[in-house]
């Protein structure tokens, strides 16, 4: 009779496991938690449920329309960069800070801090070939 696991997969379950119980009988310190961070908890995992998908299908529509707008300007980076910017900086997550008001949470992106990235010339252009 063998007990060891055979096939792969049975070896990595085994050791799943094994770090899994592992890991449950390490100490953890204890600490009381009080009911407003728990409320704070609470309405942060709520309020992501509908503030997270929000924020990517906000983002998602930006990219689109990032892309749309660069094809239609034919090639304006500076356009498609904004929307972008605009689109996909911000936070995509409620924090117990946002709530607090210790933090402002910001949904639209700002572009007034990106610096503009050179093109593909200018950088080559700054390079030494070495030749």
């Amino acid at each position: 009779m063998q007990l060891a696991p055979r096939s792969r997969a049975g070896r990595s379950l085994a050791l799943a496991l094994a770090l899994t119980g592992f890991a449950t009988l390490a100490p953890v310190p204890a600490r009381a938690i009080d009911g407003k961070e728990a409320g704070l908890g609470a309405a942060c995992a709520l309020g992501n449920l509908i503030y997270g998908p929000t924020k990517l299908i906000y983002a998602m529509f930006g990219g689109l329309t990032a892309g749309l707008a660069y094809a239609f300007t034919a090639g304006d980076l500076e356009v498609s960069r904004t929307i972008l910017d605009t689109a996909v900086n911000g936070d995509y997550f409620l924090e117990p800070a946002h709530l607090t008001g210790q933090k402002h949470l910001q949904f639209v992106g700002n572009t007034t801090n990106t610096a503009p990235q050179d093109d593909w010339s200018t950088t080559q252009n700054t390079q030494n070939s070495g030749f």
